[in-house]
């Protein structure tokens, strides 16, 4: 359900910008407050701060942490999940950006917020969807004690990182919107999508280790079997009962067999 409200908004806003709209009017608005003008000082640190969302060295950055969530869990799982959401995320967003072709506030006026078709690649923004989705990821892996202060933390910086690019009016504010919906929504596929990843990835390492078995793509666990020795515990053997019949019987031949040797004895 949170899935298509998500896209529900996203296409509202998309169509918000393509068209004439209170969007637009709210765009020019925080544009024509020349943030960056009228506070330059903290213009070096948002300018090293948006960093965080760019994804290249954001990437880089949180890789060994991936890396080492993979080794800890003796799972490819969270390098498939890193790369599944980049993928999906350059395709959706990359489509959109080139399909709309806006071009962004840095070297325009206040007043051109419905430059599109033109060239341009700032809606959405890949800053702000880079940032929902990479920190989204971190705060998803790491183990469920953290998970609170992680999604706390990943809010923040997505959120800071899309503010920030409005002050140095890299963006519009309706493309750092639609960077939160469109890094969202990759957010959200990412359960239905990795199953039929994980399932290609065996797929390809069974062929190759298949094509080329010399080659380390599996190993083979090693089952040690020990020999099980069964000691049974002793057993005292009882005496089988005798029934007092069988026992007057017994008594009754031996007695008969001494007779009969007595006689021979005394014959003899």
């Amino acid at each position: 359900m949170t899935f298509w409200i998500l896209v529900a908004l996203y296409v509202a806003l998309t169509i918000s910008v393509l068209v004439p709209s209170p969007v637009l009017s709210l765009d020019q608005y925080l544009a024509a407050l020349h943030l960056k003008q009228n506070h330059p000082g903290y213009k070096p640190w948002i300018n090293t701060y948006v960093i965080f969302g760019q994804r290249g060295p954001a990437t880089l950055a949180f890789l060994p942490l991936f890396l080492w969530m993979a080794w800890r869990r003796r799972s490819m799982r969270p390098l498939l999940m890193l790369g599944t959401a980049l993928v999906l995320l350059n395709v959706s967003v990359g489509v959109a950006k080139y399909a709309i072709g806006r071009i962004g506030p840095w070297h325009l006026p206040d007043n051109a917020v419905h430059r599109i078709f033109d060239g341009g690649n700032i809606y959405p923004s890949g800053h702000v969807s880079n940032a929902v989705v990479l920190y989204g990821l971190v705060a998803w892996i790491l183990p469920a004690r953290y998970r609170k202060i992680t999604i706390s933390i990943a809010a923040l910086l997505s959120v800071t990182v899309g503010l920030g690019t409005v002050y140095l009016r890299t963006h519009w504010f309706s493309d750092v919107v639609g960077g939160w919906l469109a890094g969202s929504l990759v957010l959200l596929t990412l359960p239905t999508v990795m199953p039929y990843v994980e399932g290609w990835t065996d797929a390809a390492i069974g062929w190759l280790a298949h094509r080329y078995p010399r080659l380390p793509w599996r190993r083979t666990p090693v089952v040690v079997v020990e020999q099980m020795v069964c000691v049974q515990p002793d057993v005292k053997e009882e005496p089988t009962p005798v029934s007092s019949t069988a026992q007057s019987h017994s008594a009754d031949a031996v007695s008969a067999s001494r007779d009969r040797l007595d006689e021979r004895t005394r014959v003899g």
